[in-house]
C-alpha cells in the first residue's frame, strides 16, 4: 500500500467513525418554551400627572415565550405578558371592589454567554405592545379605563441553571420603557375612546423580578 492510498484509507475511517458521535450530538438549532412568573413595580406617569401605581398598581405577571435558537447562544423569540392585581393603589380602600390587569406581547433577542455551562448567564433586548385596564366599583359607579401603547423597548438579565441540557431554570430582572397613546374611558353606561395628546403622554417604567423556566424543544 503506497503511503497516498494509506493517508486515504485513514482519513475514510476517521470519518466513518465519527458518524455515530455526529449523529447523537444534538442540533445548535431549534425551539425552545419558556414559562415565567414575575412581579410588576411601576414607576413614571401613565398619562398627564397621574402615576401608574395610582392607574394600575403592582402586578403578579406570569408570561410565556416562544423562542428559535440559530445557535446554542443566539435567540429571537415571541412573548405574551398577563398581569393582574388589586387595582390602583389610590381608590380600593374602605371596601371598593378593584381590579387591574396589564397585557405585554413583542419579540426578544437574548444571548446566553455559557450555554454549555451549568450556570448560564444571558441578556436580552426587545420591544412590544402594552394595553392595561384599571375598573372600580360596580353597577352605576363603575369607573373603566383603557390604556394602551408601545413598549418602546427593554432590557433584561438572567441566570440559567442548565439542568439537562434540554432544561434550564433560573432568576432573571427586566427593565421596560413604555408609553401609551390610546385611552378609553367609561362611567355608567358612557364611554369615551380617543388618542392622547402630546401634552398627555408620558413615559413609564416596568421593573420586574422573576423567574423562568426554559424547555429547549
Amino acid at each position: 500500500m503506497t503511503a497516498r492510498h494509506f493517508i486515504a484509507s485513514l482519513v475514510l475511517t476517521s470519518c466513518l467513525s465519527a458518524l455515530p458521535a455526529a449523529a447523537q450530538e444534538p442540533s445548535n438549532a431549534g425551539l425552545a418554551l419558556g414559562v415565567r412568573g414575575a412581579f410588576g413595580i411601576p414607576a413614571g406617569n401613565s398619562l398627564d400627572d397621574t402615576s401608574m401605581v395610582n392607574t394600575f398598581g403592582r402586578t403578579v405577571a406570569p408570561q410565556v415565550d416562544l423562542s428559535y435558537f440559530f445557535t446554542r447562544q443566539l435567540s429571537l423569540g415571541a412573548y405574551f405578558q398577563y398581569g393582574f392585581a388589586s387595582g390602583p393603589d389610590d381608590d380600593c380602600a374602605d371596601g371598593v371592589d378593584c381590579k387591574s390587569k396589564v397585557m405585554r406581547f413583542g419579540i426578544d433577542l437574548d444571548y446566553h454567554f455559557r450555554p454549555d455551562g451549568f450556570v448560564s448567564p444571558w441578556v436580552g433586548v426587545g420591544v412590544g405592545y402594552e394595553i392595561g385596564t384599571a375598573e372600580t366599583g360596580e353597577g352605576a359607579t363603575r369607573i373603566w379605563g383603557k390604556l394602551q401603547g408601545y413598549d418602546l423597548g427593554h432590557a433584561h438579565f438572567g441566570v440559567d441553571l442548565q439542568l439537562t441540557r434540554s432544561i434550564a431554570v433560573g432568576p432573571y430582572i427586566s427593565a421596560s420603557v413604555g408609553q401609551y397613546s390610546e385611552i378609553s374611558a367609561s362611567v355608567g353606561s358612557v364611554r369615551v375612546d380617543r388618542d392622547l395628546t402630546d401634552d398627555e403622554k408620558q413615559l413609564h417604567v416596568w421593573i420586574q423580578p422573576g423567574v423562568r423556566v426554559q424547555f429547549r424543544l
